[in-house]
Order: structure tokens, then sequence, then C-alpha cells
């Protein structure tokens, strides 16, 4: 029997960071692959080689558009994720904040694309806080701030702020290695979650010495995300812009995880 349905867009986009980077290899080949495996959407990432904003002219920012119409793939978002210390180091914060410049312009191009982020909600000053709503507001590009090691902190500034620039984004294994259950944060964050992420986590499969949050990443479905819950409470998020973005990171076999996380996935959207 299917469980309780709001119609939102419920289906996955890889991140093509982990499929580009650790192998080294062409964003094109890797969209060809995704085809292949009947991918309809992905997830760009700003800092690889050939999607970096300052490499693509408006004439390159269309050839990609058409690649990716050409394989019958679009973008779903953008990710840009930089070193948070770099928004708050003197040495670096001027190169963080304009590649964050940088690539609201390109998802604005793009298709007023949502930007995924991290930052050091905590320790952000103001006026940069003031910079990126604007930047993201004056483009008509939603931010998706990832700090799930400071919720409280991005929901003060998130009821401050109150714009549909500014938003909040999850990742399930960062906040289950927290300790928190990922579909209680998508409920609590209710109308500010822009992007969530899918991703799980084994901790019974850590060393002493692993950092939860990445070393025990593991294929979704096969570890402690609750896939059911999780999924109603994306659905119920009204202003959740989709799909689903499916992240690989730290996984040997990306691919197979991806078809693995599929079927996990539309599994969940029913009950016994």
């Amino acid at each position: 029997m299917s469980i309780l349905t709001h119609g939102s867009d419920l289906t996955l986009s890889p991140a093509i960071g982990p499929l580009v980077r650790p192998r080294n290899i062409t964003v094109r080949a890797t969209l060809d692959q995704l085809a292949r495996l009947n991918c309809h959407s992905i997830q760009l990432d700003a800092t690889l080689p050939g999607l970096r904003p300052r490499e693509l002219s408006v004439r390159a920012r269309r050839d990609l558009l058409a690649m990716l119409n050409r394989r019958n793939v679009r973008p779903a978002g953008l990710d840009l994720f930089i070193p948070r210390k770099h928004y708050t180091d003197p040495d670096h914060v001027d190169r963080a904040m304009a590649a964050t410049t940088a690539a609201i312009e390109l998802a604005h191009h793009l298709g007023r694309l949502p930007v995924s982020l991290a930052l050091p909600v905590k320790r952000l000053p103001d006026e940069l806080r003031s910079a990126l709503v604007e930047a993201a507001d004056g483009h008509g590009v939603r931010l998706a701030i990832h700090a799930e090691d400071q919720l409280d902190h991005l929901e003060t500034w998130l009821n401050d702020v109150d714009l549909p620039a500014l938003g909040a984004a999850i990742d399930p294994a960062a906040l289950l290695a927290r300790g928190h259950d990922p579909a209680a944060i998508a409920q609590r964050l209710g109308k500010y979650l822009a992007v969530a992420r899918l991703s799980d986590i084994d901790r019974s499969a850590a060393d002493d010495d692993d950092d939860a949050g990445e070393a025990v990443r593991c294929p979704v479905g096969s570890g402690e995300l609750d896939l059911i819950p999780y999924r109603v409470s994306l659905d119920l998020a009204v202003n959740r812009v989709g799909p689903v973005v499916l992240d690989p990171r730290g996984l040997p076999n990306p691919y197979a995880a991806f078809a693995a996380a599929r079927h996990a996935w539309e599994n969940a959207a029913f009950t016994a």
C-alpha cells in the first residue's frame, strides 16, 4: 500500500563530485555513464575542472546545458563545498566570497539552481551573512546551507532572515553521526528546508580512529538511516527543491551504490 504522498519530487539526483574527483575522469564521461543508468538529473559541482564558474564563458555555459540536454539529463542543483574556515580566515575570506558569488551567478545562468554550501554559521560575521543573502536574492537563487553541527544557529539565522533566498540543506549521514534523527530534523527545519541529500552510515564498521561523519558512510539501505520516515518528511517539506541529492561520497563503487540506493529509496515508498 502506498504511503501518503504530496507529489513532491523525490527522484534521486547523484552528486557528480564524488563520481568525477576520485577517478580523475571527465564530466562528459560521467554523464555518459549516468545516462546509461537511466539517470535523468545530476547535482553539479562548482569546484570541478570544467564546471568552475571562472572557466565557463557564456557560450560554455550554454554548451554545458546542451550537453546535458542531449543526454536527457537536467541539472538539479549546484554544490560548492570549500573549507568552512575560509569564510572566517582573513587570508582566504575574499577568495571564498568571490567563489561563492561566482557560483551563485553560475546557478542563475543554469536555470536558477539552488546552491548547496557548508558555512560556519556560528562564526560567520553579519556582513558576510548579509552579502551572501543579497547575492542570492539578487540572482533569484536559493542558498541551501549545510550546518549539521550548528543547527540551533542555522535555525536562528533562517528565522531572522525569513527570505526565500536563504534555506537549509541536510545530509543524513552527517546528522546520524551526530546522534540526530534526519526525519525529525527535516520536520524541524520545516519551510526552510531547500535541499535534502540521501546518504547513510554504519558506525559498527568504524575503527576507533575513524571520523564517524566520513569514514563509515555506506550504501543507502545498508546502514542506520530509516528510509520510510525520512522519505515522508521530505515529501512534507513544501518548500524543498527536488530532486533528492544522492551523495556517494566515500563509497568504493558509487555507481553500484546509486543502483542500490534507487532500489531502496523506491521500496521506501511503500508499507508492508
